[in-house]
């Protein structure tokens, strides 16, 4: 198949790929460090700026599927200790990828743009990307909470069904009060989130 009827995967990728298979026929076994990078690096190309399945890929790139599988399980594992995120929902975290990723090429564009109305339209863009991105980084931080609640509870739920007098408060307190205590603290709560949305 030629390098025309395969638009999605790079020239740079392809080239590379033609000239590896003429000087050594890839007969199976393990890739070097520099081709499973450069597969790496398209797999994560096709898969978070295009949303390709490992499928897709797999027929695009000529490559094993379970091998794509593995690149695409190795950029989410990345990803995840990269942002530091417990417990991450995976499609907000492909989301928050795909945001970064056209942040930066936006901001390369600014540098190529001549006249003042494409640079103010450029950065409109990147502010609406900046804005998805916090967002983004907001509803991670609210499921990590809801994550540690749900923990706290079933904690507290524990404790009460072997009858243990302390509560926690957050799995993440560290510290722990009476069981009174804690009802008292939970009562003072409530009625704050109340007066609140009042």
């Amino acid at each position: 198949m030629s390098q025309t009827e395969l638009p999605e995967v790079s020239k740079e990728f392809w080239q590379e790929n033609q000239k590896i298979k003429r000087k050594t026929p890839k007969k199976g076994g393990p890739y070097s460090k520099q081709d499973k990078e450069a597969r790496r690096n398209e797999v994560y190309r096709l898969h978070f700026d295009y949303g390709y399945s490992a499928r897709k890929i797999s027929e695009l790139m000529k490559v094993n599927r379970n091998t794509i599988n593995g690149d695409i399980n190795y950029w989410y594992s990345k990803i995840v200790k990269d942002h530091d995120i417990f417990n991450p929902e995976p499609e907000i975290v492909i989301n928050l990828q795909r945001l970064e990723n056209q942040r930066t090429r936006l901001r390369e564009e600014i540098d190529k743009a001549i006249s003042i109305q494409e640079k103010l339209a450029i950065e409109r863009l990147i502010y609406d990307i900046n804005s998805k991105i916090l967002n983004t980084h907001q509803r991670l931080t609210d499921s990590a909470r809801r994550i540690w609640d749900l923990s706290t509870d079933r904690l507290n739920e524990w404790m009460k069904k072997n009858k243990r007098t302390e509560r926690y408060m957050t799995l993440s307190d560290r510290f722990n009060v009476s069981e009174k205590a804690k009802e008292k603290i939970d009562k003072i709560i409530k009625e704050d989130r109340r007066r609140r949305k009042l």
